[in-house]
């Protein structure tokens, strides 16, 4: 029998006033038995880019110190704070006491699921306790249930409650601020995350464009956030993400379309596989498509694109042009490793140059700094 035939739950409804409009909030008491077979997890996976959650944590499911079970099973297990759930279709609340500003009743879902936009965890730390123990059935949760009808308003409200209250992971943050890019445009996101946000939405933009078109050296090797890994996977979204950035703040950029920037960068990496073909065919061998050869040549790309528009014109061929300077000799260079000509062998990762193994922040930041004087040179 569909346990929402006959769930019926007494409330509190009251009705919170914000700016652009009014919000229902049934304040209730489940039995744990019974809400876990209720909720519903709206996870964000390539399939299913309007998600919002990621997989849950096992850490945080497992007995360790710190972890829900444990604190459930074996600490002081009490949960006072409320789950925040959703309806996305109808509800119906039977009024028995008006209050004034708030009333007392029974809801009454609509044949509808509960979308947890908070407390994943601990609906899964509940279920793992009820299979320890049968008593946790009767362990009562506090659910806040709101009656949103459009998913991205759960999105919204997970990524304020999570983000800017306690965090969430930066990956599924670029997600975030991509699907409110795309769903209400760049004056609604730059009101609400400032310049900063509307440019990491459009930085994930690029990214994507790298990862599924086709003539990308790119396609279908980076992992996105929700993702199951596979053999062709070499870095996850969210390592391109500060040298995009980087990218999008140069002045050639400021007032490109994204879709623009993207196919010039992909054009790029194409002359870079032109230049080094073998570091592509066996991507593990070397450092280049990986930390912190990627990120290094990503931030290169606007002085390659520079020297190449004050050339003549930018093209694949124009900036493979530029980026034969690393192949030249630059015996004028302050760093040894970078007088003679970077071919294959110094960016293998069994012989090749220290600067090409480290993947601090700082050792990108050298790598970068050291080509880019490299590039210079060679064109004196």
């Amino acid at each position: 029998m569909n346990i929402f035939v006959c769930m019926r739950v007494h409330a509190f409804r009251l009705v919170q006033r914000g700016h652009s409009r009014n919000v229902e909030i049934y304040v209730c008491v489940f039995r744990a038995g019974d809400l876990v077979h209720l909720c519903e997890i709206d996870r964000r996976t390539p399939d299913n880019p309007g998600g919002y959650q990621r997989q849950p944590s096992e850490r945080r499911l497992s007995m360790l110190r710190g972890s829900a079970l444990r604190y459930l099973v074996r600490e002081l297990g009490c949960f006072p704070t409320s789950i925040l759930l959703n309806v996305r279709g109808e509800v119906v609340f039977h009024e028995e006491r008006d209050l004034g500003w708030y009333s007392l009743g029974v809801l009454e879902p609509v044949g509808e699921e509960f979308w947890i936009i908070d407390g994943q965890h601990r609906v899964e730390a509940l279920k793992r306790a009820i299979a320890r123990n049968r008593d946790f059935e009767d362990y009562p949760v506090i659910a806040s249930v709101l009656r949103l009808p459009d998913r991205f308003d759960e999105m919204l409200l997970f990524y304020i409650v999570n983000r800017r209250q306690r965090g969430v992971s930066t990956d599924l943050v670029y997600r975030h601020l991509q699907r409110m890019l795309l769903q209400k445009g760049e004056e609604w996101l730059l009101d609400l995350e400032g310049l900063p946000g509307l440019k990491k939405g459009y930085a994930i933009e690029v990214i994507d464009v790298l990862n599924q078109e086709p003539v990308s050296p790119w396609f279908g090797r980076i992992r996105e956030v929700g993702e199951q890994a596979n053999p062709n996977h070499l870095v996850r979204d969210r390592d391109f993400m500060s040298s995009v950035l980087a990218i999008l703040e140069q002045g050639y950029f400021k007032n490109m379309p994204i879709v623009e920037i993207a196919h010039y960068l992909i054009d790029y990496w194409n002359a870079l596989y032109n230049l080094y073909p073998e570091c592509f065919a066996e991507p593990r061998s070397y450092s280049l498509l990986i930390k912190p050869g990627m990120p290094a040549l990503n931030l290169l790309f606007p002085d390659v694109y520079g020297m190449a528009l004050r050339g003549g014109g930018v093209s694949e061929e124009a900036m493979f042009n530029v980026l034969t300077g690393l192949l030249a000799e630059t015996p004028e260079h302050r760093d040894p490793d970078f007088q003679g000509p970077l071919g294959l062998e110094f960016w293998s990762l069994d012989r090749g140059s220290s600067r090409v193994l480290g993947t601090t922040k700082e050792a990108i930041n050298q790598l970068y700094e050291n080509l880019q004087l490299k590039i210079w040179l060679a064109r004196q």
